[in-house]
């Protein structure tokens, strides 16, 4: 049973919620109250396949919404069986996210659950003391959860193993597979929102910052802080304070967003929203991946003497780490349960 309203999922409609919150409340109650009324029409005809339950009809009135937009099918498994309820069932909608489950489907039938994809870490020159006295290369397998945990995790396991400093570039091999070019903003013209970020063969924590503010115990300030820590962007440490409702909390900070290299605030944050987290799909996805990865390796001490730039993998390189995704069925978990586009986007591929 499914009621589609608005596309968007958790990651990408933040400056939305208040629109949102009612409808996903009268969602939850309509999914519920129909899936006790199709189990007691079992013995008391409660749904009939004529119709919604009244109190259905009741909670879609109360939210504004027509009987007329909503399908409904609900039937047994077996082949052939009657339906218990069918309601608008020829009328063709717009399948939003619903075809994610045909994509994942597919991955299941074509790759298995245990599938895993491999993030793999060359160097070109050797170690001594330390140092790595070549490039470093990093080398997208099509991992669509290369987030920052599992980044710092291999980057950490490449530490423990005595790499410590870069001599040279960075070099950033995404070419496993080719993406058309896309306007992120085509769809909806929010180029911001996560849930427009495009795939990538070396996807990183979904080309994604997460702004955290927190009013704490700072006299007059929240204080900012920035995940993943972008190298060459600049986010100010502290935004003043407000009294009154939390409300609309971004559109009180009045945040520019919209450059690659810094982000400024010209309101104040309400101190009664609390901690509060706004995720934002960067500006240019194409620098995305390199200043993320070399903010998280300085952040755990390392140092590059070099550049980061995009290229491929040298045949003479070394491997130094392969980090393994998360399998397939986890993958997928993520992706059906959260309404996840980028990944559902990534699998395509």
């Amino acid at each position: 049973m499914l009621l589609k309203t608005r596309r968007c999922n958790s990651s990408g409609c933040a400056s939305q919620q208040r629109a949102a919150l009612p409808v996903g409340r009268a969602a939850t109650a309509f999914a519920a109250g129909l899936l006790v009324c199709v189990i007691a029409a079992l013995n008391t005809g409660c749904a009939t396949a004529a119709g919604l339950p009244d109190n259905v009809q009741a909670r879609l009135s109360n939210i504004g919404v027509p009987a007329s937009a909503v399908s409904v099918v609900v039937a047994p498994v077996q082949a052939n069986a009657p339906a218990l309820l069918s309601v608008n069932a020829q009328t063709p909608r717009n399948p939003a996210s619903v075809t994610k489950l045909v994509t994942t489907a597919a991955a299941l039938d074509t790759l298995g659950p245990d599938f895993m994809w491999h993030t793999n870490f060359y160097a070109t020159g050797e170690v001594q003391a330390g140092l790595l006295l070549g490039n470093m290369v990093i080398q997208g397998g099509g991992d669509p959860k290369f987030v920052i945990e599992r980044i710092t995790e291999a980057m950490q396991t490449l530490r423990n193993k005595g790499l410590k400093n870069i001599m040279g570039d960075l070099v950033l091999d995404n070419s496993a597979f080719a993406v058309p070019t896309t306007d992120a903003g085509s769809f909806d013209g929010e180029v911001l929102r996560p849930y427009n970020v495009q795939p990538d063969a070396l996807l990183v924590n979904f080309k994604s910052v997460i702004l955290k503010f927190d009013p704490g115990t700072k006299k007059g300030v929240a204080t900012v802080t920035v995940e993943p820590p972008m190298a060459g962007l600049d986010v100010p440490s502290t935004v003043r304070l407000r009294n009154g409702r939390c409300g609309d909390w971004r559109g009180k900070l009045g945040g520019n967003l919209e450059q690659a290299h810094a982000y400024t605030f010209s309101g104040r944050y309400p101190k009664s929203c609390g901690q509060k987290e706004w995720p934002v799909a960067y500006i240019a996805p194409d620098e995305y991946a390199g200043k993320a990865l070399l903010g998280i390796w300085r952040s755990m001490g390392g140092t590059l003497s070099g550049t980061v730039r995009m290229g491929t993998t040298p045949a003479n390189a070394r491997l130094l780490l392969s980090a393994t995704s998360l399998p397939l069925r986890d993958i997928i978990a993520d992706v059906n349960k959260f309404s996840n586009n980028v990944i559902w986007r990534s699998k395509c591929f």
